[in-house]
């Protein structure tokens, strides 16, 4: 089974071929450059853009798997969520190679992918929980068994990559903000007091008070402040939260398999944290993307597509 899966939720354009749920190809275009000026990114200027690069993007993926186009079983996209303009992009170029080769279409889900990209190089046991957290969502999500999502808990504001995005450019960084405070984390001390957003037993999260709490430091401390120090700081606060709530789902839902997704989860602070937990819960398997898989690419479309077609083949 081969499938040609499709990205353009909002700020790359992706196509992967997928066959038998191995990666042969997967070709990104980032636009970040191209939003860069503008502090993030701008819907009409992305959609312009994966319209102009989805046909090379496209050539280069057929060519990088050494296959012809019309061994295609199946064309994968996605559909939902993203910014409409640029999803509407990645749909009518499915469309087109589906009708063109009269094959299947498999819509797909963009956040389901990014928990699906855990198994491009790993394998699950069920129950599985997830830690989506990307520029526009953060979530905690249970599986007892494949496709069936359980949403366990999510913000009620900010995202965490978008809190992290909004206070880079208070500190006067450049778009995206959230590796560009993870270097600086590197080079600093924890030495700005900042508050754990909502630490409670819920598992909802909140990043709007952090955000204007870190506001309120870079506004009284002027030239002054540490950007390193206050990076490190930063970091250390919203991982910490997020390690907080991911225990608190591990023990109410006793997983065998914890997973972490979506952008953020290239954050090297938070990846540490995170595997580090192996030593806490020697019996849970903890996998994340290798970094390729972790921002948004076609192929966690592609393996997450390959999955919808066996469920559907079944039954």
């Amino acid at each position: 089974m081969t499938i040609l899966a499709i990205e353009t939720s909002c700020d790359e354009t992706s196509v992967a071929i997928i066959e038998n749920q191995k990666v042969l190809s997967n070709i990104v275009s980032s636009q970040i450059n191209l939003h860069r000026k503008y502090g993030g990114v701008v819907p009409e200027l992305a959609a312009r853009a994966h319209s102009e690069n989805i046909a090379y993007v496209l050539d280069l993926a057929i060519k990088d798997a050494k296959i012809k186009l019309e061994e295609i079983n199946f064309v994968a996209y996605t559909n939902t969520p993203g910014l409409i303009s640029c999803l509407h992009v990645g749909k009518v170029v499915a469309q087109t190679i589906a009708s063109y080769l009269q094959k299947p279409l498999v819509a797909c889900n963009h956040l389901f992918g990014h928990v699906y990209a855990s198994l491009i190089e790993n394998q699950w046991q069920f129950p599985v929980l997830g830690l989506l957290v990307s520029g526009g969502h953060t979530q905690l999500l249970a599986l007892t068994k494949h496709l069936q999502f359980q949403t366990l808990g999510q913000t009620l504001d900010d995202a965490v990559g978008e809190c992290y995005d909004k206070v880079a450019r208070m500190l006067g960084l450049t778009y995206p903000g959230g590796p560009e405070i993870d270097q600086l984390a590197k080079k600093g001390q924890d030495t700005y007091s900042l508050p754990l957003p909502k630490n409670d037993q819920t598992l909802d999260f909140s990043f709007s008070g952090l955000k204007s709490a870190a506001a309120k430091i870079i506004n009284q401390e002027g030239n002054q402040l540490n950007l390193a120090n206050f990076s490190c700081s930063l970091q250390k606060t919203i991982v910490k939260i997020l390690i907080i709530k991911l225990e608190l789902a591990i023990k109410q839902y006793q997983p065998k398999t914890v997973v972490l997704a979506g952008g953020v989860s290239a954050n090297s602070s938070l990846r540490s944290s995170f595997f580090a937990l192996k030593a806490k819960y020697p019996k849970i398997n903890f996998i994340a993307p290798s970094l390729e898989y972790c921002t948004d690419n076609a192929a966690m479309i592609g393996i997450l597509a390959s999955y919808q077609i066996k469920r559907n083949k079944e039954g």
